[in-house]
């Protein structure tokens, strides 16, 4: 079996990153258009999630330096699905009756 096989496909990345607040809407704009959803926190602090990403990860980072002027540091997060429960409030409450 190749390893490859057992891989876990990302289902969402998170980024988190500070910028300029003057270039903050641009990036913002930016990836709101690639389909990430973005938060601000202060002036310059972004927390950016991009649920099932597709086409290059490398490409949209190199685009917010681009907006930036300059590189910055990008922490970057993945998570992967190993699990997917669901839980039935009614069937909780009957249980527990």
């Amino acid at each position: 079996m190749n390893p490859a096989d057992n891989a876990l496909s990302v289902e969402m990345i998170r980024w988190t990153f500070a910028v300029d607040p003057a270039h903050r809407g641009e990036i913002e704009t930016y990836l709101l258009d690639q389909g990430l959803e973005v938060l601000v926190r202060g002036e310059e602090t972004m927390v950016a999630t991009w649920d099932e990403p597709e086409g290059s990860i490398e490409e949209v980072i190199e685009g917010m330096w681009a907006i930036h002027g300059a590189p910055f540091e990008v922490t970057h997060e993945e998570f992967h699905r190993s699990n997917l429960l669901l839980y039935d409030a009614d069937e909780e409450t009957k249980a527990v009756a």
